[in-house]
């Protein structure tokens, strides 16, 4: 496992999204919106795990998690590597994620992990980076992360060490997409939904960079383009919401 531990990222990582958070009324909104769709999702499951917490945000709003990160940090309750989680097993009711899966260095051995700690109907629940078309070029040629969709699945950073923020974008597609990498696997685990949509107020809020274009009163706007947009989501998708149910 040491070849494909993650690096740390800067110290300075979790203040800065903290600060940009804290000035972005619209990227709150957007955000949780998303935390109340995955925390819904597990079904009032418990108990719900996030990996990769980060910043702490998904908490703040949802208490009742337990908040890992793969490095400590102020905000993490535990220190969790999600290729070894240290749960026992079928005693996890759910397992939520917000851009963390396109990060882990062992996508499939997480995948064999979650189906060993949930429950029987217990739930992995994420919002992820989709590469409808337009999430395909956004990601190959605007966004500062990889989109590489003929990497290997199971080995998709190779044999050399990664960055804990290098991130491919095109990995929840691969794994979750119908006929995708997971159906491949064997694991008592199936895509229970699968909505990709076209995020348009996260793309208009400017995400974690310091600039942004959606005043907060602008949000039920954006929303109902964003629901029109999404209706071709092989055209539009940028994002996916995902859930995934351990069948027995």
């Amino acid at each position: 496992m040491s070849a494909l531990r993650p690096r740390a990222p800067s110290d300075d990582w979790i203040a800065a999204h903290r600060a940009v958070w804290a000035r972005k009324p619209a990227l709150r909104a957007v955000y949780d919106r998303w935390f109340t769709a995955l925390h819904e999702a597990c079904a009032s499951a418990t108990p719900i795990v996030e990996l990769g917490c980060g910043p702490g945000f998904f908490k703040a709003r949802h208490p009742d998690l337990i908040a890992t990160d793969a490095i400590a940090n102020p905000h993490a309750d535990a220190v969790v590597e999600a290729a070894a989680l240290p749960f026992r097993s079928g005693r996890v009711g759910g397992i939520v994620l917000v851009d963390v899966f396109h990060h882990l260095p062992r996508p499939r051995a997480f995948l064999e992990e979650a189906a060993r700690v949930l429950r029987p109907g217990g739930r992995i629940a994420m919002v992820e980076p989709w590469v409808g078309l337009a999430g395909r070029l956004f990601y190959r040629f605007v966004h500062h992360e990889d989109c590489d969709l003929h990497v290997d699945p199971a080995a998709p950073w190779g044999t050399e060490g990664k960055a804990a923020m290098d991130g491919n974008a095109a990995l929840p597609s691969l794994y979750f997409a119908p006929r995708g990498e997971l159906d491949r696997l064997g694991l008592p685990l199936r895509v229970l939904r699968r909505e990709p949509f076209a995020a348009l107020p996260w793309l208009l809020s400017g995400g974690f960079q310091p600039a942004g274009l959606l005043p907060e009163p602008l949000l039920p706007a954006a929303e109902r383009v964003d629901r029109l947009l999404s209706v071709v989501p092989g055209l539009t998708a940028l994002r996916c919401l995902v859930v995934v149910e351990r069948t027995r």
